[in-house]
């Protein structure tokens, strides 16, 4: 990024940019950087989200480990071992936070809809 470019932002945007490239120099993600550093991890990124949209910094970048996306690993067990709850369940949903939902039958398309865009009440 040019001089004349860092002029078009305020202190703190700077201020942002010169954390988030210390982060990357040290390898860690924004996050922990935040955490090692004392610093408010939500304030810093919403002036991100700023630099974000002002085309300053690229937005959400995966960690190496992460597939990006792709198939899911599928487990199937054969029935003798499932349990008669297991049996009865024919569609579970899991969230990699740790939250499970289980139905007996398949729930509506516009509840999962609903559901995977946040809008569930």
């Amino acid at each position: 990024m040019s001089n004349g470019d860092l002029e078009g932002l305020s202190e703190r945007e700077r201020a942002c940019l010169a954390h988030l490239e210390e982060a990357k120099r040290l390898g860690v993600n924004f996050s922990r950087y935040c955490r090692e550093k004392q610093l408010s991890f939500h304030q810093w990124t919403w002036i991100k989200r700023a630099l974000v949209r002002k085309g300053v910094v690229d937005g959400r970048r995966r960690t190496e480990r992460s597939n990006g996306g792709g198939f899911l690993a599928v487990r199937i067990a054969p029935a003798a071992t499932m349990t008669t709850t297991m049996a009865a369940l024919v569609c579970r949903i899991h969230h990699p936070s740790g939250w499970t939902i289980e139905c007996a039958s398949y729930p509506e398309v516009s509840w999962i809809s609903a559901l995977l865009s946040g809008a569930a009440a």
